[in-house]
């Protein structure tokens, strides 16, 4: 039996610890806080039931386009939204603890740290194991100019701890954290301004997805501020001043900081273990997770290669499998699925048409809105599309981006493709159920090849992509 000890109990290490303790391994599991890591406690899953209670709230405001009556007025209470997000956390993280008991894992509350290659120290606890992974994840970056005071300038964990919310609110980003909450601030009555450094949000996606969520944030009168970087934030007496180009290019009371993260590493006596980081900070791993010491393992938002969680449990499983001398399966970072709660939805996997065309792949792309979908309407979500990128010499799927209801379920029928190399014909052939939203990556693909069914035909492209349908 091999003696594991894990430092991180979030969605790489708890993940870890069930996977390694149900293969035989006597596991200790080391965190100061709750199980759950702040995917759990403080980021996805108490994020997404502040999605859920603004998506409903939206739809009931328009309850009269559906035929509904709705008798008096409503409002959102903050207070109440919180209360049942702490209900959620506090039943998951409580499964997470049943779940480590059933499989028998030792679970220690306190900060773990390395005395030496072979070694962790727990306050006056000293383990000796086989082997150790690490999975302490991230926290937000502060850096000095934001003046983060986490009550009036702060960042996502301070914002979901504030008892209220301001009527005024400036974002500080442009990723995932940041478009994510502008659309809940929004739909909860704050006004929003983005303020961001480059030319477009989320410009790591697709420019054309880009481009359809800022045109759903100007509708709804959030205010973008693009190509702007701030040079401090700065307290005042009825909020915070961001400053820019040398003036003030915002004002409001309050300021969310959310310019992204940065590895949890640093107490964790790396030094001392001899472990290698890079220059921000995250360690240095190989194919199967493992860093430069054979025995000391990294997975998670720890070693860089990711932020996303469901990643850094993939990781998990990989690095416990090959620890353990178990058979295992490379991972593929391409074929990992991102998903952004905006509204509508995001999400993608694999290559953009601009990274495929720079990595030397002839590509030819289809598209379809999502307005043509008979169950776009009957949602009365008909905002969005479906995008496929193509590799036109071997007809294999190498990207899939969606924006629109349901993007998040939607997208692990691409992620399936490129974790088997699948080919858009193998999606042409797929029957799609009816009516559903899922139906526009049917016609995505089908307009790749040259014959999307609800979109008007081109002959002249038909004929060119011909070689895609029968790959």
């Amino acid at each position: 039996m091999k003696e594991i000890v894990i430092l991180g109990g979030g969605p790489a290490g708890y993940v870890a610890a069930s996977h390694a303790a149900a293969h035989g391994a006597h596991v200790t599991l080391v965190d100061p806080k709750p199980l759950g890591g702040t995917c759990l406690n403080h980021g996805c899953i108490p994020t997404k039931v502040l999605v859920e209670s603004c998506g409903l709230f939206e739809k009931v405001k328009r309850a009269e386009a559906f035929g509904l009556q709705v008798i008096g007025a409503i409002s959102a209470d903050w207070g109440a939204i919180n209360r049942r997000s702490a209900s959620i956390i506090e039943m998951l993280g409580q499964g997470i603890e049943r779940l480590m008991q059933d499989r028998r894992v030792t679970c220690i509350r306190g900060y773990g740290a390395f005395v030496d290659a072979h070694t962790v120290r727990v306050g006056d606890e000293i383990l000796r194991p086989d082997g150790i992974l690490i999975c302490t994840g991230s926290v937000p970056c502060e850096d000095r100019q934001f003046n983060v005071d986490h009550e009036v300038i702060g960042t996502s964990d301070d914002l979901l701890a504030w008892d209220t919310l301001p009527k005024s609110m400036m974002i500080v980003g442009s990723g995932i954290i940041a478009c994510e909450f502008a659309f809940i601030l929004d739909s909860l009555g704050v006004e929003v301004t983005i303020l961001a450094s480059g030319p477009r949000l989320m410009s790591w996606g697709d420019k054309e997805v880009s481009a359809v969520m800022q045109r759903e944030m100007r509708k709804r009168n959030i205010r973008i501020e693009l190509g702007c970087r701030i040079q401090s934030l700065t307290h005042t007496a009825v909020g915070v001043n961001a400053l820019a180009g040398g003036k003030i290019v915002c004002s409001a009371e309050r300021a969310l900081v959310a310019v992204g993260r940065k590895p949890n590493t640093e107490s964790l006596g790396l030094v001392d273990a001899g472990v290698l980081t890079n220059g921000l900070g995250e360690i240095v791993v190989d194919d199967v997770l493992r860093t430069n010491v054979p025995r000391i393992y990294a997975a998670g938002d720890v070693n860089g290669r990711s932020g996303l969680a469901h990643a850094a449990s993939a990781q998990a499983k990989l690095a416990i499998d090959h620890m353990m001398g178990l058979d295992y399966a490379l991972i593929s970072d391409r074929a990992i699925p991102v998903a952004v709660f905006t509204s509508p939805e995001i999400a993608w996997v694999g290559r953009t048409e601009e990274e495929a065309v720079a990595d030397g792949i002839s590509v030819v792309c289809g598209r379809f809105d999502l307005r043509g979908l008979g169950r776009a309407h009957a949602i009365g979500e008909i905002s969005g599309f479906a995008k496929v990128v193509v590799d036109q010499r071997t007809g294999e799927l190498v990207g899939m981006h969606i924006i629109g209801p349901h993007a998040s379920e939607m997208i692990h029928e691409g992620a399936l493709m490129l974790q088997r190399k699948g080919k858009a014909a193998d999606l042409f052939h797929t029957v799609h159920a009816h009516p559903t939203v899922s139906e526009g990556i049917l016609e995505a693909i089908e307009d790749a090849l040259g014959q999307a069914t609800h979109k008007p035909l081109s002959a002249a492209r038909k004929e060119q992509n011909r070689v895609l349908q029968y790959s």
